[in-house]
């Protein structure tokens, strides 16, 4: 079975023993908190931190840089400009839904950037990742976003010996480990969140198992917050980005198929970092502090004004909600595949790396039924006490209902979490996009339908965007085999100018390995992850530089592009060159690519069966 589930049932509210850690606390309510701001600009928090994060990058950078030897280029002046302007560029990094897929290769994404990593350095991609300023994640790439930060930022060499992926935490645990968690254990301790009166479901659920391999702290992390990211010494110290989140909200009014909803395109977006929870547009324009999210709000205060709770965020909740697309998987299964498909559906070829959803899914609901009393509509959403009520800023059911329900943010169609990214907030000058959403059917590579959505998605609201070309071009000019450069040409932006950043477009695609593994796929060997890793290398340097030796300079030449007029200085030729390379110049190429289904790249006589034979993984 693909849940272990619960068969005492009538025990959960009788039990008085569970374990403590999982429910929110209640409090005193504090003394002149600031329960709700407006969406506008950064909260002084936030824009204290990213100032002093600033003053750390600069040195990171100019280690970088200087590895790059760049052409014509005066690093000293450049840096010698920021210093003086504070016009350090702000850059990011976003990995996309996937589940384990995304998580690991997006993770390979994250080693690859890493000035810790010699090889790294070697190739002169390492130093990227040390100049971030901001890594946002979404379903399975929110597990690596929330992770790095928790564990105090460690090498991605160094996270695998912490995750143990070997280990499947889902589908076959028969005991309690300090590793992994029985189903069983998993239903005792989210029953404490139900004991105290909040709503649970499957997304507590979800977060409980894969918080065993990706959240710190005894018992799978179950008391482990994601606030408390703000009290780590190395955030104190500016020497992490920051993690941003994404969710994605369903509203009455939305699509209904067998009383399930799903978000509309164009639904909201909410954004959790941690400093605050809320949403820059949509049904809710506000935020409020990630530490007190779980207490329900009116007009910026709380309902009950003398007991409010803290702990509601706890990271196992939060990275089980941003995968948890259970209306998406529970429609696409009763249709069998006509409803509820999203860019990360699952696959439907008979591939040996494959493994298909389960169809069981009536298990699951069912052990909620018996245990808890909870039906299918009550525990397919993730459940948060509403803080936006009754706000002039908020509309819809953010603004009646006394909860919000939401969902893994892929389905809106932006699966990757560029959204928050993009706000003129943040300012961020240069976006790398990992993209292993599995979106190009039938074998689960990509075809840039997500970077694409969130293209037209900015333009409708106004917002700073490249242009991204539909899918068959993206196909047909082999943007999603090798790296593609979006937005160099300020001409080529939603908004006409060098508002928007530069977005460099990285797809999971087979260099060394197949690594288009099913996000299903619960236990990764560490023969796979070494794969993974470097397939993901191979892909950020450009095969160690054998596709194009020039290539880590063109993407040195893009983290400070937007910098440079700000600080009087203007582009090399060198960038100049790298820029004519590597950045779309509008180019439409509209016929029918046919199936992706490449080979691999280093090796193009081996296919997919020839190299099967040999990895048994």
């Amino acid at each position: 079975m693909w849940f272990l589930l619960v068969t005492a049932v009538a025990a959960v509210a009788a039990t008085q023993d569970l374990p403590q850690g999982y429910a929110p606390v209640p409090v005193s309510c504090p003394d002149n908190l600031q329960w709700v701001r407006p969406a506008v600009g950064l909260s002084q928090d936030e824009a204290s931190w990213v100032e002093g994060r600033k003053k750390v990058i600069l040195n990171s950078l100019d280690a970088y840089l200087d590895r790059l030897e760049l052409e014509d280029f005066d690093r000293q002046e450049y840096v010698s400009r920021l210093d003086q302007t504070s016009q350090t560029p702000i850059l990011g990094l976003a990995i996309s839904g996937g589940g384990f897929g995304s998580a690991f290769t997006g993770t390979g994404v994250i080693r690859a950037f890493d000035d810790r990593l010699m090889e790294a350095n070697e190739q002169r991609t390492g130093g990227i990742l040390q100049s971030l300023t901001y890594i946002s994640g979404l379903s399975g790439g929110s597990w690596p976003t929330v992770s790095f930060p928790s564990y105090g930022f460690p090498t991605a060499d160094e996270i695998v010996d912490y995750w143990k992926p070997e280990i499947d935490r889902l589908l076959t645990v028969k005991n309690n480990t300090a590793d992994a968690a029985t189903g069983d254990t998993l239903f005792e301790q989210i029953a404490t969140k139900f004991l105290a009166g909040f709503d649970i479901g499957v997304g507590d659920y979800l977060g409980r198992g894969y918080a065993y391999e990706f959240i710190p702290g005894e018992s799978g992390g179950i008391s482990t917050t994601f606030s408390g990211i703000r009290n780590l010494s190395q955030f104190i110290t500016h020497e992490m980005p920051m993690p941003i989140i994404h969710l994605a909200s369903v509203e009455s009014g939305d699509p209904e198929y067998d009383g399930l909803l799903e978000p509309r395109a164009n639904g909201t977006i909410f954004d959790v970092t941690p400093f605050e929870f809320g949403a820059w547009s949509g049904s809710v324009r506000a935020f409020t502090p990630t530490e007190w999210m779980g207490n329900q709000l009116s007009r910026g205060a709380p309902v009950n004004e003398s007991t409010c709770w803290r702990g509601f965020d706890r990271s196992s909740f939060l990275i089980g909600s941003s995968a948890n697309a259970f209306n998406f998987w529970y429609l696409e299964t009763i249709s069998n595949g006509t409803l509820g498909q999203f860019a990360k559906r699952s696959s439907k070829n008979n591939l040996a790396k494959r493994l298909t959803p389960p169809s069981d899914l009536d298990e699951l609901v069912d052990a909620f039924k018996e245990s808890f009393d909870l039906h299918l509509t009550d525990i397919t959403y993730s459940t948060y006490p509403n803080p936006f009520a009754n706000l002039s800023s908020s509309s819809g059911n953010a603004h009646t209902s006394p909860d919000l329900n939401l969902v893994d943010g892929s389905e809106t169609g932006q699966t990757i979490p560029l959204w928050g990214q993009i706000q003129p907030a943040r300012n961020v000058d240069f976006i790398i996009a990992w993209d292993d959403s599995q979106d190009a059917d039938p074998y689960d590579w990509n075809n840039g339908t997500n970077l694409y959505n969130t293209y037209t998605a900015a333009k409708a609201a106004g917002l700073p965007f490249p242009v991204i070309p539909p899918v068959k071009t993206m196909m047909n000019l082999n943007y999603t085999i090798h790296p593609q450069l979006f937005g160099c040409d300020a001409n080529l932006t939603t908004t006409g100018d060098d508002r928007a950043p530069i977005v460099l477009y990285l797809a999971n695609a087979p260099y060394s390995a197949y690594t288009n593994f099913s996000f299903w796929q619960t236990s990764t060997s560490r023969e796979q992850m070494n794969e993974i890793f470097v397939n993901s290398f191979d892909i950020v340097t450009q095969a160690n530089g054998t596709w194009d030796a020039e290539w880590p300079a063109c993407i040195g030449c893009a983290a400070v592009d937007r910098s440079l007029a700000r600080i009087g200085m203007e582009r090399t030729n060198q960038c100049e060159r790298c820029f004519e390379k590597y950045c779309w110049n509008g180019e439409l190429d509209e016929r029918d690519p046919g199936e992706m289904d490449p080979t691999l790249v280093l090796d193009p006589g081996v296919g997919f069966d020839e190299w099967n034979a040999t990895h048994p993984f």
